[in-house]
């Protein structure tokens, strides 16, 4: 259940909450919780329940913790977390203003895999042979890329590599998850897609898809960034989500 996540705040005004990615936990959102955006909103990060097995069971954690104050916020997600958010919006959208969702992993069609077979397999055969935080490391080269895992600050390839069991889970959840895309039309919560430009060119496909389905979607590239955008280009992240919740909060969000 939510109520036991580790969850902290930052900031007053209307909420922001942040749902992180496979290999890392709500530190990633440190960059953010001591910005600029706590003047004009409360930031909310936690740390997801390692035993929650699905995609949904992670979604009705998030939709606890917006439901127990007052008023609609907005739902950010990186990588797994974005489709997280994709599922709080699907499940819960009186909860939610808008959503931002950073270069979600999921296949840019309901027939594709998202994780294919052979990927759990090469991840168990180096966990066998290597142990764990090899396997870990060889899902950060996978998403991540050679040249984007290799500029990872290494204290934080470290804390990454020893998240290897929540990998696995992780993914697991998402090979088992199924976008429903003809359904996202109907969404007509406000959402924001980000990528970045030096991402692994998997992830494009897929914000084109949720581009083209969902309701009311915008789909913003920030070209000096990679998979980790919040962290890599902070201010620019920092500006659209600014701009993004103020429009979808309307008269909530200060000026």
């Amino acid at each position: 259940m939510a109520s036991g996540l580790h969850v902290v705040h930052a900031g007053v005004g209307p909420r922001i909450l942040l749902i992180h990615g496979s290999a890392t936990d709500r530190g990633t959102w440190v960059i953010q919780l001591s910005s600029p955006l706590r003047e004009h909103f409360t930031l909310i990060a936690y740390d997801r329940r390692a035993d929650a097995l699905t995609i949904e069971a992670h979604a009705d954690d998030a939709a606890e913790l917006l439901a127990a104050e007052p008023g609609p916020a907005i739902v950010i997600g990186s990588s797994f977390g974005a489709v997280v958010a994709l599922e709080v919006v699907r499940r819960h959208a009186v909860l939610v203003a808008g959503a931002v969702f950073i270069e979600p992993p999921i296949a840019a069609s309901d027939t594709a895999e998202a994780v294919p077979a052979a990927f759990l397999d090469a991840f168990d055969r180096r966990a066998a042979r290597d142990g764990g935080p090899a396997a870990a490391k060889l899902f950060l080269r996978t998403v991540l890329g050679d040249a984007e895992l290799e500029r990872m600050p290494r204290m934080f390839q470290t804390r990454a590599m020893q998240k290897f069991a929540e990998i696995r889970a992780d993914s697991v959840a998402l090979g088992a998850y199924r976008p429903r895309y003809a359904e996202l039309a109907g969404i007509r919560t406000p959402v924001l897609l980000l990528g970045g430009g030096r991402s692994s060119p998997v992830f494009r496909p897929t914000l084109d898809a949720l581009h083209g389905a969902l309701g009311n979607a915008r789909l913003e590239i920030i070209a000096s960034a990679g998979h980790m955008l919040h962290a890599e280009a902070p201010r620019r992240f920092h500006d659209l989500v600014a701009a993004f919740a103020r429009q979808a909060l309307g008269e909530l969000a200060p000026p």
